[in-house]
């Protein structure tokens, strides 16, 4: 990891007593790789609720406001509950497969985990949300 001078960037004093700032990577935050998951996870469960309102809801009108507050809902009960919730979850399976698997455990994991989200958005895409529910729900 490098280190870059503290007035280059307002840094923090170390307890050598030099003044340095680590710089951190880009690819390393678990934030860059971890929100597009969960917003990800959040957009196809809207698809598949707004898929079953469709079947339960005759009135455009009515069903429009359902999935208008659904919608505000979701994302609201996303940042506040399912982004920590699944955040926890990623980076625990993230340091699991780091533990047994070495360096490559996670972006073996990031691999899955996003090639997973392709395969449900292309199976949605194929078959539409229904494709994603097991045949007693469609």
């Amino acid at each position: 990891m490098a280190w870059i001078d503290a007035n280059e960037r307002g840094g923090r004093e170390h307890s050598r007593g030099t003044t340095r700032l680590m710089k951190t990577s880009f690819l390393r935050s678990r934030t860059v790789l971890v929100t597009p998951l969960v917003l990800l996870t959040v957009v196809l469960l809207e698809n598949i609720a707004t898929y079953k309102l469709r079947q339960l809801v005759r009135s455009v009108e009515v069903r429009t406001a359902i999935i208008f507050v659904l919608n505000g809902a979701a994302f609201e009960a996303a940042a506040d509950w399912v982004s920590p919730w699944m955040k926890r979850l990623f980076t625990s399976a993230r340091t699991s497969s780091r533990r047994r698997i070495g360096a490559l455990g996670p972006w073996l994991f990031y691999a899955v985990a996003y090639g997973a989200l392709y395969f449900a958005y292309l199976v949605v895409e194929i078959h539409g949300p229904s494709g994603l529910l097991p045949r007693s729900l469609r």
